[in-house]
């Protein structure tokens, strides 16, 4: 009975896995502005694509190689209460002529509502990957 219920579950189940993204840039390397600009760019994230944290399914942090003091996750955990959220971080590549100072985040989540597309955030100079 269980086996069916989970099958019927899954048939009815009205929820859709979306992605966003968005980036930002810090003046300079330091862990106090990775945590304002992280913390800036992932809330207005989840405010504008009107996501519930409890539906977050896992978050990515990209950094570029020349940002070293503080990880952007350790944001989601401390700032935003994200300490059941599936976080990971990474760098860069050393692409030549790449935006320097730039951190970028890939979120996905879960939502009953598919008419909403995911819009995407980009701030300070990160603006510049846009045009």
């Amino acid at each position: 009975m269980r086996k069916i219920i989970s099958i019927l579950n899954s048939i009815f189940n009205k929820e859709t896995i979306f992605s966003t993204r968005g980036a930002t840039t810090v003046i300079e390397d330091s862990k106090n502005d990775i945590e304002i600009k992280t913390a800036r760019l992932l809330t207005e994230l989840i405010k504008i694509n009107n996501i519930n944290k409890n539906d977050i399914l896992f978050i990515v942090f990209s950094t570029t190689e020349d940002l070293k003091s503080y990880y952007p996750a350790t944001v989601a955990r401390m700032k935003l209460g994200l300490n059941t959220t599936a976080l990971f971080s990474t760098t860069e590549p050393a692409i030549k002529g790449s935006l320097k100072k730039c951190i970028r985040i890939l979120l996905t989540y879960k939502t009953t509502s598919s008419k909403n597309k995911p819009q995407y955030i980009y701030q300070e100079e990160a603006k510049k990957l846009r045009i």
